[in-house]
């Protein structure tokens, strides 16, 4: 397997793995929101 090839399966692997950690940290931002909401009988201005 020639040094390029390798870089790039490295790279995209590193960008897959990037992507995943923004999703849960998405997902985390979001329950974390929805419990304060939930705990603190927030109203939301909609």
């Amino acid at each position: 397997m020639s040094f390029d090839r390798l870089r790039r399966r490295a790279a995209a692997v590193r960008s897959r793995w990037t992507g995943l950690e923004r999703d849960w940290q998405s997902v985390a931002v979001g329950a974390a929101t929805v419990a304060t909401v939930a705990v603190f009988e927030l109203q939301i201005p909609w």
